[in-house]
């Protein structure tokens, strides 16, 4: 693949990612919360910004596109035309399910994951995938505009694809996540053992992404609903009642 994939830290614990054409001067940023961080990494590596683009509309994610779009205006915008309405600054392209955004000659592929809002959408670039606020490091979004069911489907969806697969999320709340998963399944030796990695690495302030679709079917709960322990802990007996049990651990309420 001709792309190279750069990690940056914006705002309180957001990442927003950088996708450079290693064959010419272009780049697409994903999720720029703030405008400053994409900038300066842009001039450093002296490149041309071509695509702005948003898996959400949510400001911590978007909050940089006004800006980015007055410096670089031949930018393409692009989010969910669901998401589209909520922006202060106009989209060039509206995105549904399956539609393909094309830059270095490598296909980024959309997928539509409705209910942390109703046009959320993961950005599969090869074998990475950016899951914005859907998936995270040993955890899932809160269900802000959609249902419990609606992230059910989006997760047994995620499931699917190659456990090989990089997973590039939107926050960085592996530690905290992982403390919650633990105490979701506390006899689960993977989640132990990452969480105590996570713990270690978090003290050299290096990004804990990308993750891996392997490493979250071991020790991420959202993503192990229909396990027999985790369920026999949680006394649930159904994918979707586990889903309601972990949500509420997690985030102190029930969705």
């Amino acid at each position: 693949m001709t792309i190279e994939i750069l990690t940056l830290k914006v705002l309180n614990d957001n990442y927003a990612y950088l996708l450079l054409d290693k064959t010419t001067d272009q780049a697409a940023v994903i999720d720029p919360g703030s405008a400053g961080p994409v900038i300066k990494a842009l001039n450093n590596k002296n490149l041309n910004l071509s695509h702005i683009l948003l898996t959400h509309h949510h400001y911590d994610h978007s909050g940089g596109v006004r800006e980015l779009k007055k410096l670089y205006p031949e930018a393409k915008i692009a989010i969910h035309e669901a998401d589209a309405a909520h922006l202060t600054t106009k989209c060039d392209l509206k995105l549904a399910d399956g539609d393909i955004i094309t830059f270095a000659n490598v296909a980024i592929k959309i997928i539509h994951l409705p209910c942390h809002t109703r046009g959320h959408v993961a950005f599969q670039v090869g074998e990475a995938l950016f899951t914005g606020d859907t998936l995270f490091n040993a955890g899932c979004g809160k269900f802000f505009e959609g249902t419990a069911a609606e992230m059910l489907s989006n997760l047994r969806r995620l499931k699917t694809l190659p456990e090989m697969t990089r997973i590039y999320c939107g926050h960085e709340y592996t530690v905290e996540n992982l403390e919650y998963a633990h105490q979701a399944d506390p006899d689960n030796p993977e989640i132990s053992n990452r969480l105590d990695a996570s713990r270690t690495a978090q003290t050299t302030n290096s990004p804990l992404v990308p993750s891996t679709l392997s490493l979250e079917l071991q020790t991420n709960p959202f993503l192990r609903l229909n396990d027999e322990q985790l369920q026999l802990e949680l006394k649930t007996d159904n994918e979707l009642d586990t889903l309601t049990s972990l949500y509420k651990i997690y985030y102190g309420d029930t969705p």
